[in-house]
This record gives C-alpha cells, sequence and structure tokens, in this order.
C-alpha cells in the first residue's frame, strides 16, 4: 500500500461514497474503484460495503481509516517540519490539550505565545491523557499538555502548575463532618465518582474500607457532570471544580500531597522543531 491509497481511501469515507470522492481528486470513477480493490487484494479484508448512494464500513475498515487518517496527519506534519527548516518560527504546531487544562489560563498563554510568533498557528487534538501519549509516541503530534499521574519516564516535562484535587457533590452525599473539608478515607462509604488515571493514585489513600466507585471514567469532565446531574461525589482538580449548580457542594480533600500537576511534555531522546523549542521556552520563562 502506498499514501496515495490512504488518500483515496479517506477521501471515500469523508465524501460518504466513491463518486463523490472522485470529483474531489478530480480523478474519474473507475480508477479509483480499482485502486481500492487492489488495496483490499493486499490487506486482505474488505474495507467497505458497496451501496448505490453511500458506503458504509466494516469493522476492519473501520480501523484501517483511523490508522491510515494518522498516518497522513503525521506525513503532513514532517513535510511541513522540513520546509521549516532554516525559515524561523513559521508552521503550525501540533499540540495535544485534554479538557479540563483548557482552561483561560493555559489558553491565554498559548494564545499569547502566537502574539510573539504571528506565523505559527496551533492545530489541537483533544482526548485523554493516554490517548494523547499515543499520539505523541506515534508523531502524529509534537507537544501535549496533560496531567499527572501518567508514567514520565519517556517523556521530557515542564510542570505548569499543580492544583489541589477537589469533592464535588450534593451536601446530602458528604459525612456530616465535612464542614471545612474532607479526608478521602471519611468517602470511602459515598458514592465516588473518579476518572480512570487516579483509581491507583487513590486506592493508597483509603486504609482500612474499599471505597464505594459509583463510576470511573475517562475524564474529569465527565466525573463533574455526574456530580452536577446528583449521582454522587467526583473528585476533580480545583481549576474545574468550581460549579453554580444548586445544591452543589464544593470541598477541598484534606489528604496532604493529593494534587495535580499540568504538564507540558514532549517525547525524550528525539528531535524537536524549532516551534517545540521555543514552546518550552516560552512557558518556562513565566
Amino acid at each position: 500500500m502506498n499514501l496515495k491509497q490512504m488518500e483515496y481511501f479517506t477521501t471515500i469515507v469523508n465524501s460518504g461514497s466513491i463518486s463523490a470522492a472522485a470529483k474531489a481528486l478530480h480523478i474519474s470513477q473507475p480508477p479509483l474503484s480499482m485502486q481500492m480493490k487492489l488495496l483490499e487484494e493486499e490487506l486482505g479484508i474488505t474495507l467497505f460495503e458497496r451501496g448505490s448512494r453511500s458506503i458504509l464500513l466494516t469493522e476492519g475498515g473501520k480501523l484501517f481509516f483511523e490508522r491510515a487518517s494518522d498516518i497522513l496527519e503525521m506525513t503532513g506534519g514532517l513535510k511541513q517540519e522540513m520546509e521549516q527548516l532554516g525559515k524561523g518560527l513559521k508552521g503550525s504546531l501540533r499540540l495535544g490539550m485534554i479538557s479540563s487544562v483548557e482552561t483561560e489560563a493555559v489558553i491565554g498563554h498559548t494564545a499569547a505565545f502566537r502574539k510573539l510568533h504571528p506565523e505559527v498557528n496551533f492545530l489541537i487534538y483533544e482526548g485523554n491523557t493516554y490517548q494523547l501519549l499515543d499520539k505523541l509516541d506515534t508523531g502524529i503530534i509534537e507537544a501535549a499538555i496533560v496531567r499527572t499521574p501518567f508514567p514520565e519516564g519517556s517523556y521530557e516535562c515542564l510542570s505548569l502548575g499543580s492544583e489541589p484535587m477537589m469533592a464535588v457533590g450534593r451536601e446530602e452525599f458528604f459525612p456530616s463532618s465535612s464542614v471545612d473539608g474532607v479526608s478521602l478515607e471519611s468517602l470511602s462509604s459515598c458514592p465516588l465518582i473518579i476518572y480512570r488515571r487516579w483509581e491507583n493514585v487513590l486506592k493508597h489513600s483509603f486504609s482500612h474500607n474499599p471505597p464505594d466507585y459509583l463510576c470511573i471514567n475517562d475524564d474529569a469532565r465527565t466525573s463533574l457532570a455526574w456530580a452536577k446531574a446528583g449521582a454522587g461525589i467526583a473528585i476533580v482538580p480545583a481549576s474545574i471544580a468550581g460549579c453554580s449548580s444548586q445544591g452543589i457542594s464544593v470541598k477541598p480533600i484534606l489528604d496532604p500531597g493529593l494534587e495535580s500537576r499540568i504538564t507540558l511534555i514532549c517525547r525524550r531522546h528525539s528531535s524537536s522543531s524549532s516551534i517545540v523549542r521555543e514552546f518550552f521556552s516560552f512557558w518556562n520563562a513565566l
């Protein structure tokens, strides 16, 4: 297979049909269909079911579309980096961001970088921390702003700040002694809502009773949404804990050392672009 076939296939998927893709690619339909047949023969699978008006991806087709899209993104980024060499800071920074770090402060500082380098723009990729680590490892993105905890050994890490974790939920769920704050141990029998990466960290804080996890999910904002809906108590970073929902309380967690660090990362032992290096220097100087 080759990049051209991947481009043809992703265009077909995005266009919804072979005929529409042929128009978008400015080629006739028969050679496009032939390229897809050759691709399927090489892969040994059927990528999509042909219909009179539209296509329907098979499971193999869905996986190939995801991987092919990533490869085309990475190839385009590499080409841009090569063109950028020797031209100063000009081009796009492929930056991953998890939803809970897209705060006014982080976005404001990131936008301020553009004021210093007006020929740089941002291509933002969103996902949870582990999805962004995977994109970073495969070269789809060049840097990411994520939260701890995550395995840091493979990455250059620059801490952008830390914040305590908070408990958010209806007052009725909290222990009666939680006026000024709560300990995790006191919440062990409460319906807790956490995001998955904190599960291993939190289990060491419940020394006697196993916690009552109502929901374990992949995003702190999902945890907060469940808490606002009155389902239980969410444990989330302070920067997103504030809420105005009636009947919802926000309480500090009193356990020492329970905090989340917002961290800018790139791959360790890899050749970073001049934009990435300057982006790190910009944040480090703040």
